[in-house]
């Protein structure tokens, strides 16, 4: 039982904070007009959202196994695709997988071109059109990110209800 409590914490602790970012705080930093303050500001909460995300996420992963060996009943952990418990299972973890994914590219790829390209406004040589369309392509790459956790999420719950997921698929 507090495996799954602390399981919980750790995908509420994960998706919550995306949402806020995706609604409120990236959204609120558009009213900054100086580059500088504006780029700092995102970077301070983007550092502390990315903690709580790897903490969450490891700890997603060592109670979802604890999880699996002690809850998943031992006929199921044996073939599991032989119930719907393994396709779900299945899913779960290829969404999960997808999810590390997009959060690797979106931290690697669009926090680092949007880094380069502010320094280069900073500078006095970039485009700042250009940041605000990559931006803006990061915001809706979040979507993509919040639609996928939430698919985890909710594949979850159908794992945890086990008159559903324990039944055997023909």
């Amino acid at each position: 039982m507090v495996s799954l409590m602390i399981h919980l914490t750790a995908a509420a602790i994960l998706i919550g904070p995306q949402v806020l970012m995706f609604y409120a705080v990236i959204p609120s930093t558009w009213l900054i007009s100086d580059e500088r303050l504006r780029r700092d500001v995102i970077q301070v909460v983007s550092r502390r959202f990315g903690l709580l995300a790897g903490l969450s996420l490891v700890v997603l992963l060592a109670t979802g196994l604890n999880q699996f060996y002690t809850v998943t009943p031992q006929h199921i952990q044996d073939d599991m695709t032989a119930y719907r418990y393994g396709q779900i299972f299945i899913t779960k973890m290829t969404l999960f997988t997808l999810l590390l994914g997009l959060i690797l590219a979106h931290t690697f790829v669009f926090s680092r071109r949007i880094r380069a390209l502010s320094d280069a406004v900073l500078a006095g040589t970039g485009d700042a059109g250009l940041l605000e369309r990559t931006r803006m392509k990061s915001l809706l790459f979040t979507v993509l990110l919040i639609m996928v956790s939430m698919g985890v999420l909710w594949l979850g719950v159908m794992l945890g209800h086990h008159e559903y997921s324990y039944v055997a698929v023909a």
